[in-house]
């Protein structure tokens, strides 16, 4: 076990866990012909910004992928020889914390529940495009609010010396990373109070399992939790 969980914190099993779920959100919406206004929200934005993209916004998750890389092998310098039964058992974990997130947030937010999603057809594309989403929900949302947004702020409220992180840090950021995932969700939806309080639970629950447990199995955790509300 003790060997597991070092491994499954290395740079590189996360980023090859999580490239896993940004292929299949390419690879499901070209296939299926999904439009662009049902990508991933962070991805739309990721859109806007670099214009010059469209209408080949692959070349966006290409670059990702590129970036990636770099940090890992160049930046990190990243040596871990790769098994595949560590793969296996961080797609275990994830799906174990997707479930226990999908039963038990609805109860810690009054005992709310989203609205029951439309039957949908499975093997139709509008149910693929659906997978997509969800896909495309657990790699760019993570990346974004949980990788860039939490170590961003780590790095900034600490002065750039990411060394000195206190625990008091932490929990500020963790708190505060969680209020503006949620918030950022009204941005095309009329707000609620019931709908921020269990999408601020859900990025609390996010935030502290990537301070716990990294970046791949905290993607793929949110994509199955997605998964499980889908189907």
């Amino acid at each position: 076990m003790q060997a597991y969980w070092k491994a499954s914190l290395s740079p590189a099993y996360n980023f090859f866990l999580s490239i896993f779920l940004l292929v299949g959100y390419e690879g499901i919406f070209r296939l299926t012909g999904g439009a662009q206004s049902e990508r991933n929200l962070v991805d739309q934005w990721l859109t806007r910004l670099l214009s010059w993209a469209s209408p080949y916004e692959w070349v966006i998750s290409v670059a990702v992928v590129l970036l990636g890389l770099a940090y890992v092998y160049v930046i990190r310098k990243e040596r871990t020889a790769l098994t595949e039964w560590v793969f296996w058992l961080m797609l275990a974990e994830a799906a174990a914390w997707g479930f226990f997130l999908y039963r038990f947030l609805p109860l810690l937010a009054d005992r709310l529940r989203q609205a029951p999603p439309a039957q949908i057809a499975i093997l139709s594309p509008d149910f693929w495009r659906g997978i997509a989403q969800c896909m495309g929900a657990g790699f760019y949302e993570e990346l974004f609010f949980r990788v860039l947004l939490v170590e961003g702020m780590l790095w900034i409220i600490t002065g750039l010396r990411r060394s000195r992180v206190t625990a008091l840090h932490q929990v500020s950021v963790w708190v505060l990373s969680a209020a503006l995932f949620s918030l950022a969700h009204f941005l095309y939806e009329p707000p609620t109070k019931y709908a921020f309080l269990y999408r601020f639970l859900f990025g609390l629950f996010m935030s502290g399992l990537y301070i716990l447990r990294g970046f791949g199995i905290t993607a793929w955790a949110h994509a199955l939790y997605d998964m499980y509300v889908l189907i």
